[in-house]
């Protein structure tokens, strides 16, 4: 329990999580252009007032020190969709894939030459198996495309681990190239991160274990537990707590897997901490 600043009264701590692109990163379809700034203000004032804060995100641990710096404090990570977790004392859980997954993977999309690129992390480095595929020429992508490392599939050994594989795709075609991943029967959790991006990751992971493994671990419980997505990776996560949202922004039936629905992470707080707000007695009389 925390004593409250301005009421001098006790009350739970709660965890919020949040996705990151889509969520505390806000769509592009956002009609406020200060809705990313406005969302981070929020956090640090729902830090301020003695709760806790974690992300939950597809991004890997590299981007770690992009939102701490953001934020300006330390908090739980959960990256790769769940399979790479970062603690705030630094210690780091890794859930992986064998690498002969995305081998393969490669390989089929080049034998049929299809316009899809299959990208992960490997020894330190970010790797594709095209760079004259799907996502080029779409000018969200425009700034990666120096800094392209092709897999040298012959030089990979099978026996690694990677922690998650995300493939690139037209939107119109990412749920039949889904069905397609299904039939090749990868040791994997298959599931949507964006409207172009498929995410392949461990068995053992997904936003909602590792949130089940970080409530566990620090006893949080169901009621003190708050999720807030925007995409069907998000899906896991909003089944960890009755108290899940989902950004009204997301899919007709990504937002009907939550809870609620919220226009933004801003929102959420503010209503949040307005509703924590309590009602309080003195001798039995409620305050007028």
């Amino acid at each position: 329990m925390n004593m409250d600043a301005e009421t001098g009264l006790e009350r739970a701590m709660k965890l919020l999580i949040s996705d990151l692109d889509g969520t505390l990163y806000p769509r592009k379809e956002s009609l406020n252009p200060h809705q990313r700034e406005e969302n981070f203000k929020a956090v640090k004032r729902w830090v301020d007032r003695g709760h806790q804060f974690a992300v939950a995100t597809a991004r890997g641990l590299h981007h770690y020190p992009a939102i701490r710096e953001a934020l300006g404090f330390d908090v739980h990570f959960i990256g790769g969709n769940g399979a790479a977790v970062r603690l705030v004392n630094g210690e780091t859980i890794i859930k992986q894939l064998p690498c002969s997954v995305y081998i393969d993977l490669c390989r089929f999309v080049r034998e049929q030459d299809l316009n899809v690129s299959v990208t992960t992390g490997y020894h330190n480095q970010w790797i594709w198996s095209h760079n004259d595929r799907y996502p080029r020429g779409v000018a969200a992508y425009d700034g990666i495309w120096d800094s392209i490392e092709i897999a040298n599939l012959e030089e990979m050994n099978p026996e690694d681990g990677v922690e998650r594989i995300q493939i690139f795709v037209p939107p119109h075609q990412r749920d039949a190239f889904r069905e397609t991943l299904a039939q090749r029967n990868y040791p994997g959790i298959i599931t949507t991160s964006d409207q172009d991006m498929i995410d392949i990751g461990p068995l053992n992971s997904s936003k909602g274990i590792s949130i089940s493994e970080l409530c566990q671990r620090y006893n949080i419980g169901q009621d003190d537990l708050i999720v807030v997505g925007d995409s069907e990776n998000d899906i896991p996560m909003f089944k960890t707590t009755p108290h899940s949202y989902c950004i009204d922004l997301a899919e007709p039936r990504v937002i009907q897997s939550a809870s609620h629905s919220v226009a933004s992470v801003q929102e959420l707080i503010d209503n949040l901490l307005e509703e924590e707000l309590p009602e309080f007695s003195f001798s039995g009389q409620s305050a007028e």
